[in-house]
C-alpha cells in the first residue's frame, strides 16, 4: 500500500486552487454553476464555451452581486462580460478545462475531480435519502452470500473467485455502512428541527408523527426487530474463522497478484488487510447501530425537554404574569410605592400570609448537599492487603464466576458428539462447582474450547409451556438444590 499521506496523494490529482472557491463568499455561486454545468454536460462531460457562459450567466442572475469579488466580475456591468470573467475563475480553479479544436470551436470540459466533489456536496445536502429503502435488502443479501456453504472454501474456489467474492462483499458492506451514516444524518436533522419548533403541538407532531414514521426507523426496525444484527454477528464469526486459514490467504493473495499485478509480498499483505477489514466492518455495523440508539435516545430526551420548556416554563401563566406586570407599570408610571399605600388592591390573595422576595433574597439559594456516606462493605481503603490475600480473593471470585468456558467443559463432558442430548433428570451433579457449570450452560449458548474450536448448544425447559403454572414443572435435586428440569442439546 502507498506510504504517502493523503494530502500528498491529493496534490497529485488536483491543484492548490481547486478547493479555494469553497472558502470564498461567492461559494454558493461556484457550487450552483458546477451543478448546472455537470447536469447539462451529461455523460460527454463537455459543453461549448458559448453554452457554458450562458449557463453561468443564468446562475449569476439568481444570486446577488454582493457575493462576487472584483476578480469575479463584480465591477462589470455587462452580464455577459461578468459571466465570462466568472468562467475564467472556474478555469483557474481547475473546475473546468479549456479545449480549443479550431479557430471557432472552443469547448469547456468538466474536470475529472469536479464530479466527485459535487457528488459529495449533493450527499451532504440530501435530507430524504431514498436509497435507505434498500438498506435491509443490502444486508440480507450480504448475509445470504456469507451463509452459503463453501462460499470462501479455498479448496473449491479459484483465486480469482475468492478475490471477486471478497471485493463484492466489501463493496456491498461499504454501501451499507454509508446508509447507516445517512440514518444518523437524518436523525441529526430531526434534532435541529426540534430545537427550532415554535409550539408544543409542533414538538409533539415532529416526535410522534414524522420521526416515528421516517425512513430511519425502517432501517432501525430492520436491524433490531428483523434479526439482522444476530445474522451479522453469526457471519462475522465465520469470517473470523476463515481469517486464520493460511490456504485462504494464499488463494486471495494469488488472485490479487494476478488481477492487479502486485508483488508477492504486497499481495499477501493486502489479502490480510482485506480479510481483517471485512471482519472489522461487520463488527462496525453493530457499533454503528448502538450509536444510532444513542442518537434516538438523545432525540427523545430533547423532545421531552423542549415540550416541558414550552408548556411549563414558557406557557400561558408566565405570559399572564408578564402582561399583568406590564399593565401595572403603564398604569402607575412615575408613581412612588409610598403613594400606593392608601389605594385599594386590584385583587386579594387567597393565601393567609403573603410575602414578596426582593433584592438578594429573590436569588436562587442552592441546597446544601451532605457528603455521601461510605456504604461499602469489607476491608476499608486504609488497610493494605498482601499479594497472597489479593490472589486468594481473586481466585475465590473467579471460582464463582459463570463463564462460557466452564459451560463448554460441562457440555463437552456430558455430550461428546454433535446431536447428543441430556436431561437434568439423567445426570448427576454432586458439588457446587458442577451446579455452577450447569448454570453457566443455561446462561450461554456457545463458547470456544481448545484449538479455537467453538461449541454450540441450546437449553430447552418446560417453563415455556407451563410458565403460568410453575407447580407443574418437575424438579431435580442436584448438589443439595432443586433445579427445574431442563434438556441440553449439543448443536456443534
Amino acid at each position: 500500500m502507498s506510504s504517502l499521506a493523503l494530502s500528498s496523494r491529493l496534490s497529485r490529482s488536483v491543484g492548490a486552487e481547486f478547493f479555494r472557491p469553497l472558502a470564498r463568499p461567492s461559494a454558493p455561486v461556484y457550487v450552483d454553476c458546477a451543478d448546472r454545468l455537470i447536469e447539462e454536460a451529461g455523460e460527454s462531460g463537455r459543453l461549448t464555451q458559448k453554452e457554458a457562459i450562458e449557463l453561468i450567466r443564468e446562475v449569476l442572475a439568481l444570486h446577488p452581486l454582493s457575493l462576487l469579488a472584483d476578480d469575479e466580475g463584480a465591477a462589470l456591468r455587462d452580464a455577459r462580460m461578468r459571466a465570462g470573467q466568472f468562467f475564467n475563475r472556474l478555469l483557474a480553479a481547475g473546475w473546468l478545462e479549456d479545449q480549443t479544436l479550431g479557430l471557432h470551436e472552443r469547448w469547456a470540459v468538466i474536470s475529472p475531480g469536479l464530479r466527485p466533489l459535487i457528488r459529495m456536496l449533493r450527499d451532504l445536502a440530501e435530507d430524504q435519502v431514498a436509497e435507505l429503502k434498500t438498506f435491509a435488502d443490502t444486508l440480507r443479501g450480504l448475509c445470504q452470500t456469507l451463509e452459503e456453504r463453501n462460499v470462501l472454501d479455498p479448496q473449491l474456489r479459484t483465486p480469482d473467485e475468492v478475490r471477486s467474492t471478497l471485493t463484492d462483499l466489501a463493496q456491498r458492506l461499504g454501501h451499507a455502512i454509508e446508509q447507516l451514516h445517512a440514518v444518523e444524518k437524518l436523525i441529526s436533522g430531526f434534532e435541529l428541527r426540534q430545537r427550532q419548533s415554535e409550539s408544543p403541538a409542533d414538538t409533539l407532531h415532529l416526535m410522534y408523527s414524522e420521526f416515528s414514521q421516517g425512513q430511519h426507523m425502517v432501517c432501525y426496525d430492520a436491524l433490531r426487530r428483523g434479526g439482522l444484527l444476530s445474522r451479522i454477528e453469526s457471519v462475522r464469526t465465520r469470517i473470523a474463522e476463515h481469517q486464520d486459514d493460511p490456504l485462504l490467504r494464499e488463494r486471495l493473495a494469488e488472485g490479487l497478484r494476478e488481477h492487479y499485478g502486485y508483488t508477492e509480498r504486497d499481495a499477501y499483505d493486502r489479502a490480510i488487510l482485506a480479510l481483517t477489514g471485512l471482519q472489522r466492518d461487520l463488527a462496525g455495523l453493530k457499533r454503528r447501530a448502538d450509536a444510532i440508539d444513542l442518537r434516538i435516545a438523545a432525540f427523545n430526551r430533547l423532545s421531552q425537554q423542549r415540550y416541558r420548556y414550552q408548556t411549563e416554563l414558557r406557557g400561558r401563566r408566565p405570559e399572564l404574569v408578564k402582561a399583568y406586570c406590564d399593565t401595572t407599570n403603564i398604569s402607575h408610571a412615575n408613581t412612588r410605592f409610598s403613594g400606593l399605600r392608601n389605594k385599594s388592591p386590584d385583587f386579594s390573595p387567597l393565601c393567609l400570609e403573603t410575602r414578596f422576595f426582593f433584592g438578594s433574597d429573590s436569588l436562587h439559594n442552592p441546597r446544601r448537599t451532605k457528603t455521601p456516606a461510605d456504604l461499602t462493605f469489607g476491608i476499608s481503603s486504609t488497610q493494605k492487603q498482601t499479594e497472597d490475600e489479593v490472589l486468594a480473593a481473586w481466585k475465590e471470585r473467579q471460582s464463582l464466576a459463570l463463564t462460557p468456558q466452564r459451560a463448554a467443559r460441562l457440555v463437552a463432558k456430558l455430550l461428546p458428539n454433535q446431536g447428543d442430548s441430556a436431561s437434568s433428570q439423567d445426570i448427576v451433579l454432586e458439588t457446587a462447582d458442577d451446579l455452577l457449570d450447569l448454570l453457566a450452560a443455561i446462561a450461554y449458548e456457545q463458547a470456544p474450547i481448545l484449538a479455537s474450536k467453538r461449541v454450540r448448544w441450546r437449553v430447552e425447559g418446560l417453563r415455556r409451556t407451563h410458565g403460568l403454572q410453575p407447580e407443574k414443572i418437575p424438579l431435580d435435586l442436584h448438589a443439595g438444590h432443586r433445579v427445574e428440569r431442563i434438556t441440553v442439546i449439543r448443536e456443534r
